[in-house]
């Protein structure tokens, strides 16, 4: 299991990828749009023990990111290990159990289980995602890492506006008739 809490409030710029470079504050949550992102869907086809390879991105200013993946078993389960370095100092290792459910088609679903213990908590979530955010060392669940989505936040930044104004000057907003 992993011990991890995402580091609100921190950035590293974009240079070096993800945790390098210059550090500032930052006031927001971080997005889904602005963290690595691990789809169960888009590795269906490698659960199964012994299969092994990578994902990369590629940065704007040229540069690459890549996760290692190998799939073993322990008893029933799947699990896949994600390698990769961290901020060019630490090699990361991630064993991720899987679980499946059926399907209507007679098929089978895969699901990662977060990896991650938040607050003393084993987190455990079944998804079908798992991100590593800006500063975040360990890949985990939506929620763990506190993520929303960038429309999220641009509609609440409106919200908030129209709320300041409202107190500044007593306007209320009202629906046309």
């Amino acid at each position: 299991m992993i011990l991890a809490k995402t580091p609100r409030g921190v950035w590293g710029g974009d240079v070096g990828g993800f945790g390098s470079g210059q550090w500032m504050t930052r006031d927001a949550r971080w997005t889904v749009e602005q963290s690595f992102v691990l789809s169960i869907s888009s590795l269906r086809q490698a659960i199964r023990p012994g299969a092994y390879g990578w994902i990369t991105w590629d940065w704007p200013n040229g540069g690459k990111s890549w996760v290692g993946l190998s799939v073993s078993q322990d008893a029933d389960t799947p699990i896949i290990t994600l390698q990769y370095r961290w901020r060019n100092q630490e090699d990361i290792r991630i064993p991720v159990r899987l679980q499946a459910t059926s399907i209507n088609s007679g098929g089978k679903r895969w699901w990662f289980m977060c990896p991650l213990i938040v607050d003393g908590v084993r987190c455990g979530r079944r998804v079908g995602k798992l991100y590593l955010p800006p500063g975040a060392r360990y890949f985990g669940c939506r929620k763990c890492h506190d993520l929303t989505y960038r429309s999220s936040e641009e509609a609440h930044q409106r919200e908030r506006l129209l709320a300041a104004i409202q107190r500044e000057t007593g306007w209320r907003a009202t629906s046309p008739p």
